[in-house]
């Protein structure tokens, strides 16, 4: 019995790893600019971002790499938000690996392309492959990196997602891929809003927030600094009234349903690089993982503790000290 959970553990063990080494980075000797779940208002409609961004240096050109051994699953061609774009298949783990912005395709993949392109033009282009037809190397080049579609500079957009017959999942890519952040990190809370009123934060004190109701209602604008050239969303952010938790977002999946959601999320003042998280929304959405204000439903006290923790992929975390008074 005792050989029998030694095996088994060690089979979850390795399962764990294998799962989150599965992609290798698709740009060489770079870093990520955007992470997963980020507000984008680009568009017809704001949304989130369903991947992360990897620099390219601000240069066309930049070899774009296969993350994992697969085939060739979708071409876009001059899509509005992703312009020329590659989806590859992976069996192992049935996930789909997409690289968005390029320029072009190698030879191998732009023989296809140009096939379609010839006859439709500049249209918007989709070619599905039958999975398994077109076999993708891991490390095999299979384009180069652009600023194609809604890209305001070069670089490449990297996701990872799962389909099934009827729709599909985002992940975030951070879980999957071997990508080691060498950068300093700095996870930080700037600046709460409540009753349209803004209360600065107290970095090693206590900040004092006012609020009416049952319980408080607070838009909080949060990020992490990586270095002194990127500025990402944290993965999680949770709120603690009395040592309650009452609110927690985890940015990992994102279901197709709820791309064209994140108002739901954001509150106003949210671009693609200052981030407004409302700790209040009402809607069920996979980021809003706890929602429960319901030991505070008849609260008369005029004075409550809180706390905001912030946390990243890498295992560090920020906790902020907060105090609501009813004014």
């Amino acid at each position: 019995m005792k050989k029998t959970f030694l095996i088994s553990l060690y089979i979850l063990i390795f399962s764990i790893f294998a799962i989150s080494q599965l992609f290798q980075p698709p740009i060489k000797n770079s870093y990520i600019t955007a992470s997963f779940g980020e507000y984008r208002d680009t568009g017809a409609e704001s949304h989130f971002h369903l991947g992360v961004d990897f620099s390219t240096f601000n240069r066309k050109g930049e070899s774009v790499y296969a993350a994992a051994e697969g085939s060739l699953y979708k071409i876009w061609l001059n899509d509005p938000l992703y312009g020329n774009a590659i989806f590859l298949y992976h069996e192992d783990s049935d996930l789909v690996s997409g690289y968005a912005h390029l320029s072009v395709f190698s030879d191998k993949i732009s023989k296809y392309s140009q096939l379609v392109q010839n006859e439709f033009g500049n249209q918007r282009i989709e070619i599905v492959f039958p999975k398994g037809k077109i076999p993708i190397n891991l490390n095999e080049v299979i384009a180069y990196s652009g600023d194609t579609g809604e890209a305001i500079a070069p670089h490449l957009h990297f996701e990872v997602l799962k389909q099934s017959q009827d729709d599909f999942t985002m992940y975030d890519p951070l879980e999957f891929l071997e990508y080691h952040e060498q950068r300093d990190k700095s996870l930080e809370l700037m600046r709460i809003r409540s009753n349209n009123k803004y209360f600065e934060v107290t970095e090693n004190g206590e900040t004092v927030v006012e609020y009416t109701g049952n319980y408080p209602r607070i838009d909080i604008r949060v990020r992490e600094k990586l270095g002194d050239n990127s500025t990402i969303l944290p993965k999680k952010v949770s709120m603690y009234i009395n040592d309650i938790l009452t609110y927690k977002m985890d940015f990992s999946i994102i279901k197709e349903s709820e791309i064209y959601k994140a108002d739901a999320v954001f509150g106003y003042g949210s671009t693609s690089s200052i981030y407004w998280l409302k700790m209040y929304s009402d809607d069920h959405l996979s980021p809003i993982v706890i929602n429960d204000f319901s030991a505070f439903s008849y609260e008369t006290s005029t004075t409550l503790n809180g706390e905001i923790v912030l946390e990243d992929i890498w295992g560090n975390e920020k906790v902020y000290k907060l105090k609501f008074i009813k004014p």
